[in-house]
């Protein structure tokens, strides 16, 4: 009987994600099939999708009661597709409403689970740790404070790196990049990553793209840049930058050769300031939600920072504009700074440097891939 491995990567980093993971399982077992839910990267590997991560992209608590009647649809989909082809074990990636929903459906049916990029329990709704000690057998986390975090709550957990430090170069040359997209050698070019949901999306871009109106004004010269995320359609994009009436060049994906070709980003608050911060670039973290959303959120996070890259200093490394803050001028005004100011730029680029250091040596597909195997039939492992 071939082994098989469910995987539910529902967003666009998870779907990256997922990708590397699907193509280090093929190496360590060819043999083995992987089903469930992913995006492009994971369907041209020939994932055999049940659903599509871009079905599954909702922000906000609010909006979720909207998408409801169609996750449900998907969470039953999955849960028969794994009735009826018995995975040796599931990989839920992130997205823990769905996936620790998901995940207690899988234990009723004796499908052991790995989880793979953990909810921030640490950061709020901690109860949720109750919920991951009854469902998941393993939690594979990405910052490595988690380990801890999870041990002192009785969870079985190991750092396996995050998986941005073997996708990204430490040193990214600029010029190159540019060259790669085809865009000219010199000028400022800020890029603007509105987010991978399209409400994020719709919510961000306007602003951004006004902040770049405003950025011109005194930086006549700056150029946008906009990697549209896989699970978000190119062409409304492009739509919403014809509206605005900004000279923004848009791309499909490429959100990495994008920010090593920028001087300076706005990025919506997610995976990507990550990936941003890895690439050594100065950043302005915005995020904007509906007001009840934001209400109820305000109440309960209880750290000091949203952007994973202050949460992991520490401090503010970058600015952040949150809900009300998140204004064209406040963006403008951060973003000419960067510009305009040499040594500010060097300065976080440093910083930058110093928060790769923490977060693993690479190979982090690879580690969960091995995990993953360990949980196949140990008679059809290739040696």
């Amino acid at each position: 009987m071939t082994s098989s491995v469910l995987i539910v990567a529902g967003e666009a980093s998870a779907d990256h994600h997922g990708a590397a993971l699907v193509r280090e399982l093929k190496g360590l077992r060819p043999d083995v099939q992987c089903f469930g839910v992913g995006g492009k990267h994971m369907r041209d590997l020939g994932f055999d999708c049940v659903a599509r991560a871009e079905d599954m992209a909702v922000a906000g608590l609010t909006e979720v009661l909207w998408a409801l009647p169609r996750l449900l649809g998907i969470a039953n989909s999955l849960t028969r597709a794994a009735a009826e082809r018995r995975p040796d074990v599931a990989v839920l990636i992130d997205h823990p409403d769905f996936n620790l929903r998901l995940a207690k459906r899988l234990k009723a049916l004796g499908i052991r689970v790995v989880y793979y990029i953990s909810p921030q329990v640490w950061a709020w709704r901690q109860s949720r740790v109750e919920v991951i000690r009854e469902r998941v057998d393993e939690m594979l986390v990405i910052l490595p404070f988690e380990q801890e975090f999870y041990a002192k709550h009785g969870v079985r957990a190991q750092f396996v790196g995050h998986p941005f430090v073997e996708e990204l170069p430490r040193d990214p040359d600029r010029a190159q990049a540019r060259a790669s997209l085809a865009l000219a050698a010199a000028g400022p070019l800020v890029a603007l990553l509105p987010g991978s949901r399209r409400k994020e999306v719709s919510r961000h871009l306007p602003i951004m793209l006004e902040a770049m109106r405003v950025l011109r004004q005194t930086i006549p010269n700056a150029r946008a840049l906009i990697p549209v995320a896989s699970t978000i359609d190119k062409s409304s994009v492009e739509l919403a930058v014809q509206r605005a009436g900004v000279d923004a060049q848009v791309i499909d994906g490429h959100a990495t050769e994008v920010l090593s070709a920028a001087d300076a980003a706005v990025v919506c608050s997610g995976t990507a300031t990550l990936q941003t911060a890895l690439l050594k670039r100065p950043m302005v973290v915005v995020y904007r939600v509906s007001w009840l959303t934001y209400q109820i959120l305000k109440r309960m996070i209880k750290v000091a920072h949203i952007a994973m890259v202050n949460l992991i200093a520490g401090r503010a490394l970058v600015p952040e504009l949150i809900q009300g803050a998140f204004t064209a001028e406040n963006v403008a005004r951060h973003i000419s700074g960067l510009l305009a100011d040499k040594h500010a730029r060097e300065s976080v680029e440093a910083d930058l440097s110093r928060l790769r250091d923490q977060l693993g040596d690479g190979e982090t597909a690879k580690r969960v891939a091995q995990v993953v195997v360990t949980y196949l039939s140990p008679a059809k492992a290739i040696a």
